[in-house]
C-alpha cells in the first residue's frame, strides 16, 4: 500500500480536492492552482504533486467536486418543490427556483457554465459533465412532473438550453434578478415544451 493511499493520505487527498472545489467555486478555473489549493488545504505545496500527477489531474476532481455540491443544492430544493397542478408562470417560476436558485451565487452560476465551456480544452472533463447533464435531465422531468406537467427527453434538453441560455445572458448582461430573468425566459416557452398533462 503506498502512502497515498493510507487513510492519513486518502484524507490529504480529500481535503485537497475540497480545497481546490472551493477556490474554483469562489474564482473559477485561474483560481485552482498548486500552491493556492495547498493553502487552501493547509498542506505543504508539494502534497499538490505527490497526490495528483498534473493540474488537470486536479481540476478534474475539483470539477467534480463542484458538481456535487451544486447537485446537491438542485436535488434538495426539487425536493421541496410541492406537488400541485402550475399554470405556465407558475412552472417557469418553479423551474428558476430549483435550477437557479435564490441562494446561488454569481460566482457559483459562472463557474456552473464556466465548465461547460472548458470541456473543449479538458476532454477528462466531458463524463463528468454528461453524467451532470443526464442528471439535470432527470430533475427537471421530475419538477414537471410535480406540476402535473409533461416533456419528452428532447424536449427536457430544449427547455434546459433556454434556461441555460436565459442563465448565460443574465451573468453576460450583469442583471441583478439572474432568477427573473431566467423564469420570463421559461414562461415563454413551457406550455409548448412542456405541456399541461391531460
Amino acid at each position: 500500500m503506498t502512502s497515498a493511499a493510507t487513510p492519513k493520505g486518502l484524507r490529504r487527498r480529500a481535503r485537497l480536492i475540497s480545497a481546490a472545489g472551493e477556490l474554483l467555486l469562489e474564482g473559477g478555473f485561474d483560481a485552482v492552482r498548486h500552491r493556492a489549493v495547498a493553502e487552501r488545504a493547509g498542506l505543504p505545496l508539494a502534497s499538490t504533486t505527490y497526490y495528483f500527477e498534473s493540474l488537470e489531474d486536479l481540476i478534474v476532481e475539483a470539477v467534480t467536486f463542484a458538481c456535487h455540491h451544486d447537485e446537491e443544492a438542485i436535488r434538495l430544493r426539487s425536493e421541496l418543490l410541492t406537488r400541485r397542478r402550475r399554470g405556465g408562470e407558475a412552472t417557469a417560476e418553479a423551474l428558476a427556483d430549483v435550477f437557479v436558485g435564490d441562494c446561488t451565487t454569481r460566482d457559483e452560476l459562472t463557474t456552473r457554465y464556466e465548465m461547460v465551456v472548458l470541456c473543449a480544452r479538458f476532454p477528462r472533463l466531458r463524463p463528468v459533465l454528461a453524467n451532470r447533464r443526464k442528471l439535470l435531465a432527470g430533475l427537471h422531468g421530475e419538477v414537471l412532473e410535480k406540476s402535473g406537467r409533461v416533456g419528452s427527453p428532447a424536449r427536457i434538453v430544449q427547455l434546459m438550453a433556454v434556461e441555460d441560455g436565459a442563465v448565460v445572458g443574465a451573468l453576460a448582461d450583469a442583471e441583478d434578478d439572474v432568477m427573473a430573468v431566467t423564469r420570463v425566459a421559461l414562461c415563454d416557452v413551457v406550455d409548448v415544451l412542456a405541456p399541461v398533462n391531460a
